[in-house]
Formats: C-alpha cells, structure tokens, sequence
C-alpha cells in the first residue's frame, strides 16, 4: 500500500473565498450543506473545525473540546461530542487522560507522516473498545449526531470515531401490551442495543445473525435485522433487506413507520406485520424461520412474514398445557366471532328474521324495544360509538383515571340511556359483550380491524339481513384469501392447507408433536427436534412395565419385622 501524497496546505485568506464561492454556487444549485462538503476532510485541524462549525450549526450542546496531545510531537487536537449523549467518564478515562498526561511518559519516536500519525494513535494510545476511522465530513456529523465521540487531530487526514453512547432510558420492565399469567416478564425497552442483547441471550447460536443498518434521510436512525442463517429462508431474507433499502424518508422515529413502508396491501384493515415488545417471542419467531426488526427508539421488534394465525396465540400459550390452551384457543376464537358479528346479528334477527328468535325472547325483546324511537342500526350505532368514545378516552387519560371512566362511565351512559328510552337493555348487553370479545383478542392491531370492519356488517345487516350479514363476510374472506405477507398466504396454514401448520392454531398440539418447523416460512431447516423428545414418546423402552419409586430398604426391613 503506497504512501498518501501529502497534501499542501492552501492559504486561508484563499481557502475562504474558495470555500464561498462553492458555497455560493452550491446554493444557488439547491444543494444541502452536507452535500456541498461531501468530499474527504481536510489535515488541517483549524479548516475541519470551521466546516464541522458550520455543519452541525449554532448549537450550544454541541461541544468542541480543544487538547493538546503531550507527546513528543506536541499535535493539537479537539474532541466533538453531544451534550447528553455520550458517556463523558468513559471519554476522560480513556481518551484525554491517556492523550493529554499518558503521552507524556512515552518515549514516541517523532512522527511525520500520516501514516504513521495514525497508527500510532489508534494502537497504542487511544484505549476505547469501539474505534473507526472516517474520512469525509458527512461521515463524521454522522457520527456526532449518532452520539459517538469524534477525534480529530491535526496533519491527520481521517477522524477517529468512538462508540461512547450514554444516554437516560427506561429500564427494562413488563410488555404494557402483552400481559400474561405464566412466562418471562421482560420487555424490550427504546435502546436497540438493549432489546437486541435481549434476544440473543435467549438464542445462543452462533448462526443467529444481527445486520446494522441506518434508516432516514435527515435524522437517521439505526435499526437492526436478526435472522438465524441457516434456518430463515435466504429469499425472504434478501425481500426484507429490499424492502427496507427502498425506504427514502426524512426519518423514522418509531417502527410503525418501517411497518407502513414494507407491508404488502397498504388499503387493507388487516395488518400484514407482527410486532411485539416480549423478546421470547421475538426469539420463537427466529427458530421459526421469520425475521425480526428492530429500530431505535422503539419498545417493539417487527417480525414478518405475518399470518392471521401469527395473531391468535397469546405469550402464555406455549408455557402451558396443550389441552387447557386449546379450550382458551376456542374461547379466544369464539370471542373474536363474537366481537365481529354479534351486533349485525341482532339487527338482523330483529329487523328481518323474527321467526328465527324463540317466542319468548322475540316477545322480551319486542317489549324492551317498545318505547325505543330509533332503529336497531341507529341503536346499535348510538351505542357502539359511544362505547367506542369511551375506550379511546380511557387509553389517553392516566391510568387511575381510565380506569374509573371506563367502569362509571359506561354504567351511567348505559343506564342513563335505558332510562331515556334511547336504546333497549338487550342492546346494552349485546354491546358489551361485543366490547369484550374484542379485548379477549390479544393482537391490538387485530382488535381495531375487527372494530373496524363491524360497522359495514351492521349496515349490510340492516339493508339486506342474514343475506347481507352473509355476503359481507364473504368478501371479507375473499380479502384475506388474496392477502400475502412477503409472499406467504395471510390464511396459512389453513388456505392453502399445511397439515404439519395445523398444530399450532385453534388447535394447540403437544409440544413433543411440533416437530417440523412452520413450512409455510420455507425454512432450510425443517426440523426444530429429533423424533422422540418427550418421556410419553420415550417411556415403553425406558420403562416397560412402569415407573414406580420402590420403598427404602430400611422401610422393607421395619415392614418385615412387624407381625
């Protein structure tokens, strides 16, 4: 590798009419700054000072610390850093003490060339673990703003960049969103680094894979890929890596913006992106053959491809016995039903098919209804909405004051409104019952589309009946029918049907029994266990006629003493 050509160092009276000029024409090209000094930094200390200035702007919690380095060369230098986000001990310790009193006490040979410059500072003085070398200012005000410390010194051409992060954050607590009876009670919380650390303490394979990259055009913000290599399918690896390089936006301060960039049908209510804040089902997913994304800042992790049957499951599920889960699968399922068209059901029967009633319900429900002046649909809207007001209340107002909103509040409405003769008492319970099948689903994302694609129900109920109620859902199974997510049915496994899928959906089979991995995923490892893993499976070889604990032989004695 030849020798850098030493660059001649441009007088400074030029140097700014130079450096105006450019500017000058720049502007006028409708250039950014970052674009009219995207080139390679200059070795003069004094000429990058003035650029980075410049750059980074005005601020006052922008610091520009000026030190001399004491060996025998005696090099200025200055250290860029944040206010507020790096760890200013580490810096001290690690950087000025050795540069400025550490240097004193060596013996350096006196150094000329950058070259050598370089090398002797990165590998013998500076002592910080996280250490890269860049040469232009974009790289460097990247840098900055990423909260790493930059080095710079002068008669030496590149900046050394140092990974000193240290910023205030939540500590890692329980999922908000994803509550459960049995099972780890970790969250991810909003610094990358940490969820990820997270992740890979659950997965301790050396073919899980973690891929950095930088997202957004003028803040950019640093996300995460984790897939396991040789069980994630390379395809759908090289789809999520596309997908996420096409994105061209100012910046991405949560991941819901990665998920509205990459997801397949944008006008549809069903979400096509699963995301989660527990990272034991961040590390499920990956053995799986999924992928997982991670952005900074954000509390969650991405996983995709997403199913209907990705969305259905709670934490708990796995971590108990399969036959209790599957009865909660089949109520969960139920409920879900329940939420979606109870409503359009009873404007139904009551507005077209009274025959179908039994006769002393109709006749109880002829007579709630009897002072009631609106329709079933404006009074299964009057209320819907109105519950619906209610909830949304409750998420935005602290937590003690939610909870008495949503208690007090729904019992005064509802009661008020029965007292008012505005709607009947059986309207009352078949809303509130839809109310909690929709909170029985675990998916918040899955809950809203439910609510959502109510409302069409209960007018096509109200237009056309049962008939009605039927063709809407009809077209909404023909939507999901045609729904993908990065290539796999949204109806996997069961449309098209995978029999080693259904294992893992309404029904929940024994672990021993999942034995193949998801096939729907493509996954190049297809086996996630050997044929017998479990003592059921295990137990006629071990044991063939029985396991049972013999008594101690000083219990065989005494027993054989007595008369």
């Amino acid at each position: 590798m030849g020798r850098r050509q030493k660059r001649q160092p441009i007088p400074a009276r030029e140097f700014s009419t130079k450096r105006q000029n450019e500017e000058t024409q720049a502007t006028e090209e409708g250039k950014s700054l970052l674009e009219i000094f995207d080139h390679p930094i200059s070795s003069s200390l004094e000429e990058n000072i003035e650029v980075l200035k410049k750059l980074l702007g005005n601020s006052d919690d922008v610091i520009f610390r000026r030190i001399t380095i004491g060996n025998a060369n005696r090099l200025s230098a200055v250290i860029i850093v944040v206010d507020g986000l790096v760890d200013k001990v580490a810096l001290q310790n690690n950087v000025m003490e050795p540069l400025m009193l550490w240097a004193r006490k060596i013996e350096a040979p006196v150094v000329s060339t950058s070259e050598a410059i370089r090398s002797f500072f990165s590998e013998q003085l500076i002592s910080f673990l996280e250490i890269k070398e860049q040469t232009t200012y974009p790289e460097l005000v990247d840098a900055v703003l990423g909260a790493d410390a930059v080095l710079l010194i002068d008669k030496l051409d590149i900046g050394f960049v140092l990974g000193a992060k240290q910023w205030e954050h939540r500590s890692i607590s329980d999922p908000a969103t994803e509550n459960l009876v049995r099972g780890p009670r970790e969250g991810f919380n909003e610094v990358m680094k940490t969820s990820v650390a997270l992740v890979r303490r659950r997965i301790k394979d050396p073919n899980l894979r973690v891929k950095f990259l930088r997202l957004g055009t003028r803040s950019a913000t640093d996300c995460a890929l984790l897939y396991i290599e040789d069980v994630a399918n390379p395809v759908l690896v090289n789809e999520v890596k596309r997908r996420l390089e096409v994105i061209n936006n100012d910046s991405i301060l949560e991941n819901g913006y990665i998920e509205q960039f990459i997801q397949d049908t944008p006008f549809s209510p069903f979400p096509q992106v699963q995301y989660t804040e527990r990272p034991d089902r961040v590390a499920a997913a990956l053995l799986e053959g999924r992928v997982a994304i991670m952005s900074d800042g954000s509390p969650s992790a991405l996983l995709v491809p997403a199913t209907l049957s990705n969305f259905l499951p709670a934490p708990e599920d796995y971590y108990e016995r399969w036959l209790l889960m599957t009865f909660i699968r089949i109520v969960r399922t139920a409920s879900l039903l329940n939420s979606m068209l109870l409503p359009s059901l009873y404007i139904a029967f009551t507005s077209f098919h009274q025959e179908i009633i039994p006769t002393r319900l109709a006749l109880a429900m002829a007579g709630a209804r009897a002072g009631v002046p609106f329709s079933a649909l404006i009074e299964a809207l009057l209320m819907e909405f109105t519950f619906e007001l209610l909830r949304e209340a409750g998420i935005r107002l602290p937590v003690p004051i939610a909870s008495t909103i949503g208690i007090v509040g729904g019992i005064i409405i509802g009661q008020t409104a029965v007292s008012a003769g505005l709607v009947s008492p059986i309207m009352v319970i078949v809303v509130a019952l839809t109310a909690m099948g929709s909170f029985a689903v675990p998916s918040f994302n899955v809950a809203i589309s439910i609510r959502i694609l109510r409302f069409p129900l209960m007018i096509l109920s109200a237009l056309f009946g049962l008939y009605g109620l039927t063709a809407g859902v009809i077209l909404i199974l023909l939507h999901l029918v045609s729904l993908k997510s990065f290539g796999i049915p949204y109806l996997s496994p069961v449309a098209p049907l995978t029999l080693s899928g259904l294992t893992d959906t309404i029904v929940r089979a024994p672990r021993w029994l999942h034995r193949l991995r998801p096939l729907m995923y493509r996954p190049r490892d297809r086996y996630r266990s050997g044929k017998i893993t479990s003592y059921f499976q295990s137990k006629q070889a071990m044991h063939e006629q029985g396991f049972e604990i013999p008594p101690l032989l000083e219990e065989r004695e005494k027993e054989g003493n007595n008369p």
